[in-house]
């Protein structure tokens, strides 16, 4: 007789899967597939290969290095190999509904079941923000008070991501994803923009009852990373400060249509920055990445500009002593973007002589690029992408569900984040 336990049916994406399955023959070869239209009617599919036990099982769990149903889940791709999309709509918080299908070694279907995997719960409100100084997406737990917020910045794609706000606001925290170009009465480019969006939004954050006005944390990834260091070093109501692939030093504008200047402003002046240099080498690849088609590597440049930066000025480092609480740093040994791994440990070298009185953490991921992925999500970036991140699929995965592990860890160290509402079921057997 064939027994089944699969958990949770209906859960958080960020939860993993658990399988256990009874009745097979000894060492019986198993295939799992998983499937999934996204809301553009485009199918994603994986599937992994497992062996029952001399007892005919199979348990598979979250702790199952090589084969488990997260590896399943990470390593979900379009059918369509032209498909270049990603997972994350940025604005979209559709349930994934994926279904999870079990066939033994004699091809027969044993199983056929429907995960739903949620991005945001009922528990959490979803608060469209958009004041003169302050635009974003603001998702806090209903019904609660001293509850502690976190200002989330985006990268150099702009626009607002609301999937990791969601998630995060789970678990027992107000969560205000901010926008700080390329909105209405935003900068339209990552050119001079104001320190000072982050500071409207700390203000604003400040406004609701509910917060806790004590616990205020600001998390960036990539440019976002940037901006949070420098918005925190120079606001003391910041108390907490996540950079997933951050920078150490301010760079220049990403925009080649304007003047070379700063990626920030503080009080209207443009922020002492990094300008960007090339090699003969660099050049050259360049030209030869464009004449082939291949995307591009921006990390020789970064790392050619600081070094040469720094023979001159020093100018433009963002002076993280300054910061008025504890430092979580987030990078990859194999970030092909820019030198997030080396400009982390200059951070903390930074903090190291300044003797910062806070936790400083650097987790540093040898073997991951630019991008670490939410868990349990496809980590399949669009082929059409036309810079190189750095990374292996798997290396990315495993990075981002250790990242998002430490990041809860942090923030409930140094933080009070209210009970979190239980919303996963458990039923089919």
């Amino acid at each position: 007789m064939m027994t089944c336990f699969l958990y949770p049916d209906i859960g958080r994406v960020d939860e993993p899967v658990l399988l256990h399955m009874d009745g097979f023959t000894p060492h019986e070869k198993i295939t799992i597939k998983a499937k999934w239209i996204d809301t553009t009617e485009q199918r994603w599919q994986s599937t992994i290969f497992v062996k029952s036990d001399a007892n005919g099982k199979i348990q598979l769990t979250d702790e199952t290095s090589e084969t488990n149903l997260q590896s399943l889940l990470w390593n979900l791709k379009p059918a369509n190999p032209s498909y270049h999309s990603s997972v994350l709509q940025k604005t979209s918080l559709t349930p994934i509904d994926m279904t999870i299908t079990v066939v033994n070694e004699a091809n027969e279907v044993v199983l056929e079941r429907t995960l739903t995997r949620l991005f945001i719960e009922d528990h959490i409100e979803r608060e469209v923000v958009r004041t003169p100084e302050c635009h974003g997406t603001f998702f806090y737990p209903k019904e609660e008070t001293s509850v502690p917020a976190i200002i989330m910045l985006g990268g150099s794609e702009g626009g607002i991501y609301e999937e990791s706000a969601a998630l995060l606001s789970a678990q027992g925290y107000a969560v205000l994803s901010l926008a700080y170009f390329g909105e209405t009465n935003l900068p339209a480019t990552l050119h001079e923009v104001p320190v000072e969006t982050v500071d409207h939004a700390v203000e604003w954050l400040q406004e609701k009852t509910f917060v806790n006005q004590n616990e205020i944390a600001c998390m960036g990834t990539s440019k976002g990373g940037e901006l949070a260091l420098l918005a925190a070093a120079h606001n003391p109501n910041i108390h907490a400060v996540i950079g997933e692939v951050p920078a150490s030093h301010v760079f220049q504008s990403i925009d080649r249509k304007k003047w070379k200047s700063s990626s920030w402003t503080i009080e209207g002046n443009p922020v002492p920055y990094v300008p960007y240099s090339y090699s003969v080498s660099i050049t050259l690849q360049s030209m030869i990445n464009i004449i082939r088609k291949r995307p591009q590597s921006l990390e020789p440049m970064y790392r050619h500009s600081l070094e040469k930066y720094r023979s001159e000025s020093n100018e433009a480092v963002i002076r993280v002593e300054k910061i008025n609480g504890p430092i979580l740093l987030l990078s990859g040994g194999e970030d092909a973007l820019w030198p997030s791994g080396s400009m982390c440990e200059s951070i903390m070298e930074r903090l190291d002589a300044h003797t910062f009185p806070y936790e400083k953490k650097h987790l540093y991921f040898e073997k991951a690029g630019h991008v670490l992925p939410l868990p349990y999500l496809p980590s399949i970036l669009p082929a059409d992408v036309p810079f190189e991140l750095g990374g292996t699929e798997r290396a990315n995965a495993e990075a981002g569900e250790k990242a998002w592990q430490e990041i809860l860890a942090f923030l409930s160290r140094h933080f009070h984040p209210v009970k979190p509402k239980v919303e996963t079921v458990m039923l089919q057997k």
